[in-house]
C-alpha cells in the first residue's frame, strides 16, 4: 500500500509555514455566526434527526437519486455550485451539508467517517431516497465509502473525485498520531483568520483551485465566512484529527465491496496526490474505474462535469 508521506508532509510543513507567526488559539479568530449566516442563508429543508439539526438541498424530481458529499472547509453550495450546468433530467440531486458544516449541526462526540455517513443516510431516507449513487468530493469521498460499506442495499455505486481514501503511513501516520498536524491546523488557521481582511481567505481558496483558477463568484455563494464560524472550526480539526482512524476502518471494506466505484482525480493535486490516493485506491477496489484528469488541481469537480456525468451514466448502467 503506497503512503501519502509526500502529500502529508507537505501539507504539514506547508500549514507551519504559513502560520509560524501565529501565537493565538485559531478559535479565538471565530466569527459570530449570526454575522457569518447573514448573507449565507440555508438553500434546502432543515430537519431535526437524532436531536441535531441536518441540512439538504434538492434539485431534480427524476428516478435516479444522486446523492452530493463536500469536502472540508466547506459546505453543500460547494457541490451546488460545480454542478450548476449538470443535467438533471431524470435525476434527482441531493445536497448534503455534513455535520458541523453549512447548516448541519454535530455534537461533542467523535463523528468518524462512518458516524457522518450515518447523518447523511438519515436525511435521504426522510427524504425516500433509494437506489442511490454517492458522489463525494476530498473528505466527502470517505463518508461515501463508509456508507456504501455499512449499508451497500442503498448504494448503486460511489463515485469519488479528489478522494480522501487511502490510510496514513510512514512519516504521514506519524505526524498525525503524534498530533503535529493538530498543531500545524492550529498554527496555520490562525494565520489564515487574523489575515482574512486582507485577502488570506482567497489565497487559501487559489491555492485548493490551482491549477486552475477559482470560479467567478464562488467564495461569495459558498459563503467562505461560514468556515470561520467557531463549530465549523472545530468541526474541521477534529475531522483532521480522526482521518486517519476513519481510512483505516474504510480501507478493510474495500476487497468486500462488488458495486461499482468512479474514480476521477486530478494529476496535479498539490493536497491528495493521485497516485496514492487514486490509482492504489483503484487497485484496492474489485469493480473500479480510474479517471485522470490532466493539469487539474485538488477542486476537480469544478472542472469534470463531463467525467462526472458519464460516470453516473456508467453506474447506473451496470449490472
Amino acid at each position: 500500500m503506497a503512503s501519502l508521506i509526500i502529500s502529508r508532509r507537505n501539507f504539514g510543513l506547508g500549514l507551519v509555514a504559513h502560520g509560524i507567526t501565529a501565537c493565538d488559539r485559531v478559535e479565538n479568530y471565530a466569527i459570530p455566526n449570526k454575522f457569518a449566516e447573514k448573507n449565507v442563508p440555508a438553500v434546502g429543508t432543515i430537519l431535526n434527526l437524532n436531536g441535531l439539526r441536518v441540512h439538504g438541498y434538492v434539485e431534480g424530481d427524476g428516478s435516479q437519486d444522486v446523492v452530493f458529499i463536500h469536502g472540508a472547509f466547506i459546505n453543500l453550495r460547494d457541490w451546488v455550485f460545480a454542478t450548476r450546468s449538470l443535467s438533471k433530467l431524470d435525476s434527482r440531486l441531493i445536497f448534503i451539508d455534513r455535520p458541523g458544516f453549512g447548516y448541519s449541526e454535530r455534537d461533542g462526540g467523535t463523528w468518524d467517517a462512518e458516524r457522518q455517513a450515518d447523518l447523511a443516510r438519515s436525511y435521504v431516507k426522510n427524504i425516500n431516497g433509494k437506489n442511490l449513487i454517492l458522489v463525494g468530493h476530498s473528505w466527502g469521498a470517505s463518508v461515501a465509502m463508509a456508507w456504501a460499506a455499512k449499508f451497500p442495499e442503498d448504494v448503486k455505486g460511489v463515485v469519488s473525485i479528489a478522494g480522501l481514501n487511502m490510510p496514513f503511513s510512514g512519516v504521514s501516520k506519524l505526524a498525525n498520531d503524534s498530533g503535529l498536524l493538530k498543531h500545524a491546523y492550529e498554527l496555520y488557521f490562525t494565520s489564515v483568520a487574523k489575515r482574512a481582511d486582507n485577502g488570506s481567505i482567497e489565497k487559501f481558496a487559489g491555492r485548493m483551485f490551482k491549477p486552475q483558477d477559482i470560479p467567478t463568484g464562488y467564495l461569495d455563494y459558498v459563503g467562505s465566512d461560514l468556515s470561520r464560524r467557531l463549530s465549523t472550526i472545530k468541526a474541521n480539526k477534529n475531522d483532521l484529527l480522526i482521518a486517519s482512524q476513519a481510512l483505516d476502518q474504510n480501507y478493510t471494506s474495500y476487497g468486500r465491496i462488488e458495486m461499482p466505484v468512479e474514480i476521477i482525480h486530478g494529476n496535479e493535486d498539490f493536497l491528495l496526490p493521485f497516485k496514492s490516493q487514486a490509482v492504489d485506491f483503484n487497485k484496492a477496489i474489485p469493480n473500479s474505474r480510474l479517471h485522470i484528469l490532466p493539469n487539474v488541481g485538488h477542486m476537480a469537480h469544478h472542472f469534470a462535469l463531463k467525467e462526472l456525468s458519464n460516470s453516473i451514466k456508467y453506474i447506473r448502467n451496470f449490472s
